[in-house]
């Protein structure tokens, strides 16, 4: 509302009969009236006129014109008035549908959405709309439309249904908008569901395996350099799984043949996997890296693992540590050794658990034991930690009376509080411990605290390495300790744009070969330095650039001086195309300026990689181009190129090929290498149904036409209701053409059943799995179609404003029995209900109603009759009337 001064002076000599008209565009509604008024010479008159501003006014310069009449209605004089309305952005999408059903191959998924633009200025809105595709990737749908202001558009994405999407219970289709700028302004998301009548249960927090795994069952075959005498070789790589009853099999090969070695046949990471119910055998190749020991080889390993109800898991098993599953076995003599392990974990109540560990492991030096347990606490919200305890124990393997205990224990604690957030990692173990970690000591504690728009954080680490062998002969020069001090903070400086600073200290200590004749001794460094990042993501999203910047000093104590150091680091990404390029002079840690046992701190290093991947045909065809270089000061030059061409000739079948050349430039070395690989892949399917491992059973409905109204199937008068929808929970099925669904594998529990149909009705049902099958019947019966319409009444310009959306009013259907269906209206406030025979009352929901509209009449009263439809008469739906105040003032000299 904005206030129109206007003055008007006679400035004749005689008295004038005046009248003062307006004229607007259709957007401004001036709501005082014309003004009449008589002047006396040279009298003045002021006038204050109301204006509304009405929201599907257009952005820009808007003008309201004055006329001033005499008596014969002869135009006097003129004057307008600029109105500069303010550009506004309202844009929104909806789903038209929010739910959508796909039943069979061949048929077409229709995505329908609905945008709006309830902003004063045109807008070039674009559209994008995701579709899940094999082998977890995304196929995006683009559409660009242009939309007047206060105006609306229905955009429709269509996607032919394959096997593997049809093999999903139920995915979604996200549609995202961009406006003219670019700027993305929302999305909806539209759930797609598989309505086929017979299907198995699928979970839904695992209802992507098909599509993620990248089909796990597969023969491909590949040659590597065929026309090289040295390095030709060809690989066959096979997996595929069966399942019988209640027993899964996989099998793994992968195999490599190399002309003219030693031995000509590899065979790693090949192995067979039988599972039955809650226990498992592995045999074959073996590689377990949960424990304190990396267990790698050939040999078996049995598992029992329940339900997860139950609160115990035992994993067993051993290997000789011989990589190629080809070579001959020879039972009482293992060259590189052995190991042997069990572990298990025991689910003390939902937050707690214990782990056990007991491995013996033995290899050219040493026999070993290790007994480890541990605890851990998660309340799966602000706290978290774990203690670790393990016992080792190693014997020599050329005396046995050379031994050695250990020990080793490890604490992880990790706290929120509020805007609080401690983590704590420690560890530590003597130097004879047999583990992967022994003789080493940790210790990581850091606090953050996170505010509205920016976050602080500190930092302090202590790393001690310091490993001991039982064999004098063989021990280890590799003492070393490192402390570092970090203080910093990230921030959010503008849309799409942050940084994070921070600032480091760090000490460093190491036992290394230094000097020209390689003696052992020690090296000291310092280190301290600023560090700067900026990310930005522009705001279509097409493009993201990230710029890292380190600067400081550091030196090495005792042979050189502090020397300035510098490191940036830029990455750039744009769509299918990476750039990333890193320039470093001096020295940032200890063993960057040890060079064949010198000691130096002029180091100048440049590193460069481009690549950039390419979509066709469909995205049948992808190419991946690769392209580094390195320049060191010490080091010289080294220059890569890599592609990779992968080409689907057909739905599971897949050519691929791959060309790799390096360069390698030194003061006194020139060298050169090539390398390409071709291949063909073909996907398997899975033989037979994998079996639960939960208690489940079958639904089994039949859906029958119940013509006489008796809730019982009779052959002689009902018939079969095929294509009906059925939702059982959230999921929706078909029937066959025999009226039968089939919902097999489904946990035990409770499930409502209810039918989707509109021109049949049902009651709702709920039933208990506790068996193997249960069977339920649902008879339809007869509906008759009533419809009506809800609608405003005309607005005046004295209304109060309101939103007039007419869609999702619902309309209550009460039934003589006192039972109630609610339908909704469509965005013209039209309705259908389909509703069972008899007599009814209707009314409006008022209660979702808008403040200031109200109803006179909200009843009617109808009868739903066989083979006639009927129409209600409309409701009325009316804004309240708001006070409009007009005041007419002047004055005379």
């Amino acid at each position: 509302m904005i206030s129109l001064p206007v003055k008007i002076q006679n400035n004749t000599n005689a008295v004038q009969d005046l009248k003062l008209t307006y004229s607007a565009e259709k957007g401004i509604r001036i709501l005082s009236s014309s003004a009449v008024v008589q002047l006396a010479p040279k009298e003045k008159a002021f006038f204050n006129f109301k204006a509304f501003v009405e929201k599907t006014q257009p952005a820009g310069s808007s003008f309201v014109n004055f006329t001033l009449l005499n008596d014969s209605n002869k135009a006097l004089a003129s004057s307008r008035t600029q109105l500069v309305i303010k550009a506004k952005r309202q844009l929104n999408i909806t789903a038209n549908q929010p739910q959508v059903l796909m039943e069979k191959v061949g048929d077409s998924i229709q995505i329908s959405t609905q945008i709006y633009n309830g902003g004063n200025q045109i807008e070039t809105v674009g559209l994008f709309a995701t579709f899940p595709q094999r082998s977890g990737s995304d196929l995006t749908i683009k559409k660009k439309i242009t939309l007047q202001p206060f105006t609306n558009q229905e955009v429709v994405f269509s996607k032919i249904i394959d096997k593997e999407l049809l093999k999903l219970n139920l995915f979604t289709v996200n549609i995202a908008g961009t406006n003219s700028n670019n700027e993305y302004f929302g999305n909806v998301m539209v759930m797609v569901q598989n309505a086929l009548g017979n299907r198995r249960y699928v979970d839904p927090l695992n209802n992507y395996p098909y599509l993620q795994r990248n089909t796990a069952n597969h023969i491909s075959w590949s040659t590597s350099n065929p026309f090289s005498e040295n390095s030709a070789s060809q690989n066959l790589d096979l997996r595929s799984e069966f399942n019988l009853e209640n027993t899964k099999a996989t099998i793994n090969l992968n195999g490599m043949y190399y002309q003219g070695a030693y031995s000509n046949i590899f065979l790693q990471n090949s192995w067979l996997k039988m599972e039955h119910r809650q226990f498992g055998l592995h045999v074959g190749q073996l590689n377990t890296n949960d424990l304190d020991i990396n267990v790698n080889g050939r040999g078996a390993e049995f598992s029992y693992l329940p339900n997860s109800g139950k609160k115990i898991n035992i994993t067993a098993g051993a290997v000789e540590k011989n990589y190629n599953l080809f070579d001959p076995f020879q039972f009482n003599y293992f060259p590189q050794g052995y190991s042997a392990f069990a572990k298990s974990t025991i689910r003390l109540t939902e937050n707690k658990t214990i782990d056990n560990q007991l491995i013996f492991d033995t290899d050219f030096f040493q026999k070993s034991f290790i007994i480890k347990n541990g605890y851990a606490y998660n309340n799966n919200k602000d706290t978290f930690y774990n203690i670790d305890v393990g016992y080792g124990y190693v014997k020599s393997s050329r005396d046995n009376q050379v031994t050695e205990p250990s020990v080793a224990l490890g604490f992880n604690y990790r706290k929120i509080w509020k805007e609080y957030l401690l983590s704590s990692n420690n560890y530590y173990s003597t130097g004879y411990y047999p583990g992967i970690k022994k003789g080493s000591t940790v210790l990581e504690e850091r606090l953050s605290r996170s505010f509205q728009k920016f976050s602080v954080y500190g930092g302090y680490s202590m790393n001690i390495y310091n490993p001991k062998n039982i064999n004098p002969l063989y021990q280890y020069s590799a003492f070393s300790y490192r402390n570092k001090a970090e203080l910093g903070g990230s921030f959010f400086l503008a849309k799409g744009l942050s940084t994070n600073i921070s600032s480091q200290y760090v000490s460093e200590h190491s036992d290394a070969f230094i000097s020209s004749d390689l003696q052992l001794g020690s090296i000291d460094f310092r280190s301290a330095f600023l560090n700067a990042s900026f990310n930005y993501n522009t705001p279509d999203y097409k493009n993201r650039i990230s710029l890292t910047q380190s600067q400081g000093f550091s030196y090495y104590p005792g042979t050189t001086l502090p020397k300035f150091i510098y490191q940036v680091q830029t990455n750039w990404y744009h769509g299918d195309f990476m750039f990333s390029a890193n320039y470093q002079l001096g020295n940032f840690m200890l063993y960057e300026g040890n060079s064949g046992g010198t000691l130096n701190d002029s180091n100048d290093k440049i590193s460069a990689l481009v690549n950039y991947r390419l979509t066709a045909m469909n995205k049948r065809l992808s190419l991946n181009l690769s392209a580094i270089g390195n320049y060191d000061s010490r080091y010289g030059k080294n220059i890569s190129f890599n592609s990779d061409l992968g080409y689907k000739a057909f739905q599971t079948t897949k050519i691929f090929a791959n060309f790799n050349y390096n360069k390698y430039i030194n003061h006194n070395l020139h060298d050169a290498n090539t390398y390409y690989q071709v291949g063909i892949s073909q996907e398997l399917p899975t033989f037979g149904e994998e079996e639960t491992k939960y208690k489940n059973g079958t639904i089994k409905i039949f859906a029958f036409y119940d013509l006489n109204n008796n809730n019982t199937y009779d052959p002689s008068v009902d018939r079969p209701a095929s294509n009906i929808k059925v939702k059982i929970n959230n999921t929706i099925f078909i029937s066959d053409e025999n009226g039968n669904i089939k919902y097999r594998k489904i946990p035990y529990g409770d499930y409502l059943i209810k039918s989707m149909e509109n021109k049949w009705y049902t009651d709702d049902q709920k039933i208990t799995v506790n068996q193997k099958e249960v069977f339920l019947s649902i008879p339809l019966e007869k509906t008759s179609t009533i419809t009506g319409k809800v609608e405003y009444q005309q607005t005046t310009k004295t209304q109060y404003e309101v939103p007039q959306a007419l869609a999702g009013i619902p309309i209550l259907f009460k039934s003589q029995f006192n039972k109630t269906f609610t339908f909704y209206t469509n965005a013209e406030g039209e309705y259908i209900a389909y509703i069972p025979l008899g007599s009814y009352t209707i009314s409006i929901y008022d209660s979702v109603l808008p403040k200031n509209v109200y109803l006179d009449d909200n009843l009617q009263t109808t009868t739903s009759e066989e083979g006639v439809k009927k129409v209600l008469e409309n409701f009325i739906l009316k804004v309240k009337e708001k006070k409009v105040e007009v005041k007419k003032f002047g004055n005379k000299d």
